[in-house]
């Protein structure tokens, strides 16, 4: 790939990147107004308007992190890695950055239509129709940039990324465009409705954004520790339970629920799986980071790739934990679902997005990062805040649990446990909004160049899109 195509593909990406980061702020503030509220009942008094009410305040702030974060950040960092694992640079590089933009734009229509009319009530769908309809022309767009030339490179590097990536740009349009025909088209009775919203929401997380991020450290871990995955029948068995059993692990929250009983039977067995293929695929992440303490130390990249690495299998068996029949009955209507989100969202899938942007960004700028004391706030602040976050849940969520469940502890008393722990949780999402400030002023400054580049350059150079791109860069 030449110059000019890179600084031309480039431009989607950064509109990607720069729109994650930005929502993420955003969404993150929402965030903790919502709690707020929840810890100082009186504020809702003093709201200017039904806009800023907790119940706009929360699908707003859950919808931008998933799609205006996460989802916006992951399409990124994919279109600078996948040319160079392909071998194949991206044409029609305008077409790409409308793409960029109509995401960009979709994002802001969802946003503005939660608060201003309230969200769908659906889960994963809050928005209405016309920002399904952008999210599938832009995601089509993005998926198919993104996959040219994989069918002609299966037998040039590594299966397992190009296995989860092929798998994740199919299920997103495929649930999506499920999702809006059963739940607005009309054409599924109420019980198909609620069983097709839980089976949605695991298409977004365990189909779409899961294995998305799976391809970045399959991918990524390997170039930066210069060690190959072993095991290749172990990481398709764990590609295969995903993507088989990954529709269902959301059944498990419909306890005492309007669903079948074999239904929520087939989430239980579902979580209890996906932990086993989690469990798996950091058997194989393991040999990777074994004696690499002090390369984690000194790159970014791979200390933040090695914390999403761990939160991976964390946030999965907390989500198994809270699947189990006797557990599931006592925290269902409490705060400890919370807690699988805060790990899952912002150490797993967050942790990931952040290594993957400090180790290819510099491929399409031609840039290296200063060494800055950002670099430490960002990643001390992400990890005390998730740490704080889930906790707090975690904990607040069984003793509420319990509460509720003792009938001679009254409603108020039960409300009243939660306060001390929300203070917890208030006080992470703010360490952690504290580190994406560092992010982000340090990502304007590099860009602008501000600082001079003394840390590591990027992982592939700007100027080779083959296979030897693959090779690790000693640092």
């Amino acid at each position: 790939m030449n110059r000019s195509q890179s600084s031309k593909s480039a431009v989607a990406t950064q509109i990607l990147i720069a729109g994650s980061i930005i929502w993420s702020l955003l969404g993150g503030g929402l965030q903790i107004l919502a709690n707020l509220q929840l810890l100082i009942p009186m504020l809702a008094y003093f709201q200017p308007t039904a806009v800023f009410g907790y119940g706009r305040l929360v699908p707003a702030a859950t919808f931008l992190l998933t799609y205006g974060w996460i989802g916006s950040g992951l399409l990124g960092v994919l279109m600078i890695l996948v040319p160079r694992f392909s071998g194949i640079p991206f044409r029609h590089n305008h077409v790409l950055t409308f793409g960029a933009i109509a995401w960009q734009l979709a994002i802001l229509t969802g946003l503005t239509q939660i608060l201003m009319t309230g969200g769908s009530g659906l889960l994963s769908l809050p928005f209405g129709r016309t920002v399904t309809l952008i999210l599938l022309v832009s995601f089509l767009v993005l998926g198919t940039g993104i996959t040219r030339g994989l069918g002609g490179t299966w037998k040039s590097g590594p299966i397992l990324p190009r296995l989860y990536l092929l798998g994740g740009i199919l299920a997103f349009p495929l649930g999506l465009g499920t999702a809006e025909l059963l739940l607005r088209g009309g054409t599924a009775p109420g019980g198909v409705q609620i069983i097709t919203q839980l089976v949605w929401h695991s298409f977004v997380h365990h189909l779409w954004l899961t294995p998305m991020a799976l391809v970045l450290l399959f991918q990524l871990l390997p170039t930066l520790t210069g060690r190959p995955t072993t095991s290749l029948s172990l990481g398709l068995l764990s590609w295969g339970l995903f993507f088989t059993l990954g529709g269902w692990a959301s059944n498990s929250l419909a306890s005492q629920g309007p669903v079948p009983s074999w239904l929520q039977s087939a989430g239980v067995v579902a979580g209890v799986l996906l932990f086993v293929a989690a469990l798996g695929n950091t058997v194989l992440f393991q040999p990777l980071l074994e004696g690499k303490m002090d390369e984690i130390r000194r790159n970014v990249a791979l200390r933040f790739l090695s914390l999403g690495a761990w939160s991976y299998l964390v946030a999965y068996g907390w989500m198994m934990f809270l699947s189990i029949p006797g557990v599931r009955q006592n925290t269902a209507f409490t705060v400890a679902w919370n807690a699988n989100q805060s790990v899952f969202l912002f150490s797993f899938l967050g942790s990931i997005l952040a290594g993957s942007i400090y180790a290819l960004l510099p491929v399409v700028r031609n840039l290296g990062w200063p060494s800055h004391s950002s670099l430490l706030w960002h990643f001390w602040c992400t990890a005390l805040g998730v740490a704080l976050t889930f906790s707090g849940y975690a904990l607040g969520g069984v003793l509420q649990g319990l509460a509720l469940n003792d009938p001679g502890v009254p409603l108020s008393t039960v409300a009243s446990y939660l306060c001390p722990f929300l203070v917890v949780i208030i006080a992470g999402q703010a360490l952690w909004i504290v580190g994406q400030l560092a992010f982000s002023s340090l990502l304007i400054a590099t860009l602008l160049k501000l600082f001079p580049s003394t840390a590591p350059m990027a992982v592939f150079p700007s100027s080779r899109t083959s296979g030897a791109d693959l090779a690790p860069v000693r640092h």
